[in-house]
């Protein structure tokens, strides 16, 4: 399919100048638009947004100025360049249409071939403009993959630990100024070594991105889920009491337990270990690392003590037990 002709929107309340326009650009790679005055003008533009528009000062009702300023205001089409046209050659007309936006301005009577090269001119750089955006576009595009890249695990597709790690410390200066309570759940899988040993890692990895589906699916939308590393994952739960935190860590391993895990080729099953801490209901907890560490060690006596199951951090003094487990 050939590729479309620049297509020229002329602007001209006189229908000799429009033919004069049109009769010299005749058998050249051009469209042109043609339009009697400023409304008809800014029709004919939103139909077909024209690469550059002629446009006379001097029109019955929307005249040149105004026209302008509505070319320039509309998003799809400020950014197409306008020449003025004009029989005006006063100081203040010229410094009006350049404040109003053209970006040239050729007084009346005009020789042809020097608007021909003003018209072509200023397609080029119409066009270094273009390409300028899409470079700038492609940047930003590239900005947005570079900062996801630094913000996601690559391998699940939760938050990462730095993500992790810079949301907890928002959440704990947050709790700590309003008094709300923070909660965290830290999650491990139970025997996944035993999985990759007999299935291999690439299996492994499946059943760890089977897993974060789930852990986010349980999730509330609040709430931050993230791979800490390895076969744990981690739950950041702001404005959340330690009860409803065993909840959460209760509806995540029940989601895990009744799925059945790499079904196309190897159905498994699957559970998981945790535990739950909560700020500020432990003297020992000072710290956005204390409250990591606290979820950390109930989750560990959640594995000892039988795995699949979720075990809530004591509220009593440090180095308490947890409390009792819970099922």
């Amino acid at each position: 399919m050939p590729e479309a002709f620049p297509r020229i929107l002329v602007v001209d309340d006189e229908a000799d100048q429009l033919a004069l326009v049109r009769g010299w650009y005749t058998h050249q790679p051009f469209t042109i638009l043609e339009a009697g005055d400023g409304l008809e003008a800014l029709r004919v533009a939103a139909k077909q947004p024209p690469e550059i528009i002629l446009l006379d000062m001097n029109m019955p009702g929307l005249d040149g100025l105004e026209t302008l300023r509505r070319l320039k205001a509309d998003p799809t089409l400020g950014s197409v360049p306008v020449i003025f046209v004009s029989a005006r050659r006063d100081i203040d007309t010229k410094k009006d249409a350049f404040a109003a936006g053209c970006d040239d301005y050729v007084v009346k009577p005009y020789d042809f071939e020097e608007l021909d090269a003003r018209v072509r001119a200023m397609l080029q750089k119409r066009e270094l403009y273009l390409e300028v955006a899409r470079k700038n576009r492609e940047l930003e595009d590239e900005k947005r993959h570079l900062v996801e890249l630094s913000i996601v695990d690559e391998k699940t597709g939760l938050a990462n630990y730095r993500q992790f790690h810079s949301k907890l410390h928002d959440e704990w200066l947050r709790a700590e100024r309003y008094q709300n309570p923070l909660s965290l759940i830290m999650l491990d899988l139970d025997d996944f070594k035993r999985l990759n040993d007999t299935l291999g890692h690439p299996a492994g990895d499946r059943a760890l991105r089977e897993v974060a589906t789930l852990v986010a699916g349980a999730a509330r939308a609040t709430d931050l889920a993230a791979r800490f590393g390895g076969e744990e994952f981690i739950l950041l739960l702001p404005q959340t009491e330690s009860s409803m935190a065993a909840r959460v860590a209760e509806r995540v391993l029940s989601a895990v337990r009744q799925h059945v895990f790499l079904a196309e080729d190897h159905p498994t099953s699957l559970t998981l270990s945790a535990g739950v801490a909560t700020y500020p209901s432990s003297p020992s907890i000072d710290s956005p690392d204390d409250l990591v560490k606290s979820a950390d060690d109930a989750m560990y006596r959640a594995k000892a003590s039988g795995k699949n199951r979720v075990v809530v951090q004591s509220s009593s003094a440090p180095g308490s037990q947890a409390d009792p487990v819970r099922r």
